[in-house]
């Protein structure tokens, strides 16, 4: 329950300063949202994920240009999250860049937000980012660097999301996805993040692909 307070309390905050709270659509606004991350094939990509990436604002948003788009991108980034299709992003993106018209947000600021939210599909930046996006991007991804009990969580999470696959497959195509990241020059754009979770994050992801390569699971 808590992390389900902290989540509204903070989205709450982020559209009471473009509607009134009070109205269907202010309230419906939320709904979705809890809804969305509530769906029973989320096991990582859920409110807690959400929760996670709040913590993690709360340490940058002074550092960012426009605080109020990266928490949107924050809210709607996985608002679309079926572990089979290839349009997530760019689903979600198209349901914040509605809502947000809907609030009244100016295009210009939109397109901030949907590009903070299409950057997510590849974890690479284009040559016309935001500079928010770097940090938005750092924040997704700082899981990586967490603890070894966390870390193992998190990787077991991943894996009930994928449950429709076989295990031959899941260790294919994680291996896949592993080693797309480690084989930037930096897993964290910012020195913030980078500082904190680079080093742990290249190792919890050598000892995953480690131990897939080996037949296992985590």
């Amino acid at each position: 329950m808590k992390i389900h307070d902290e989540c509204k309390t903070k989205f709450v905050s982020l559209i009471a300063k473009f509607t009134n709270l009070n109205s269907p659509f202010s309230q419906s606004l939320w709904e979705e949202i809890k809804t969305r991350y509530s769906e029973s094939h989320r096991s990582y990509h859920n409110l807690n994920h959400i929760y996670q990436m709040l913590g993690e604002f709360e340490n940058i948003k002074t550092k960012l240009k426009d605080p109020e788009m990266v928490l949107f991108a924050l809210y709607y980034h996985d608002l679309i999250y079926d572990p089979k299709s290839k349009t997530n992003e760019e689903e979600s993106a198209k349901i914040a860049e509605t809502k947000l018209e809907e609030l009244g947000i100016t295009k210009e600021r939109i397109e901030i937000c949907l590009h903070h939210i299409l950057a997510t599909k590849s974890h690479r930046l284009d040559e016309k980012y935001h500079s928010d996006t770097k940090y938005f991007l750092d924040m997704d991804l700082s899981i990586l660097g967490s603890d070894e009990e966390e870390y193992l969580e998190y990787t077991k999470n991943i894996r009930k999301e994928y449950s429709a696959y076989s295990d031959e497959d899941y260790r294919k195509g994680r291996i896949q996805v592993l080693r797309h990241f480690t084989e930037t020059v930096r897993l964290f754009q910012t020195d913030v993040f980078f500082d904190q979770y680079e080093m742990r994050s290249r190792h919890n992801l050598k000892s995953e692909i480690h131990s897939l390569q080996k037949g296992e699971l985590i």
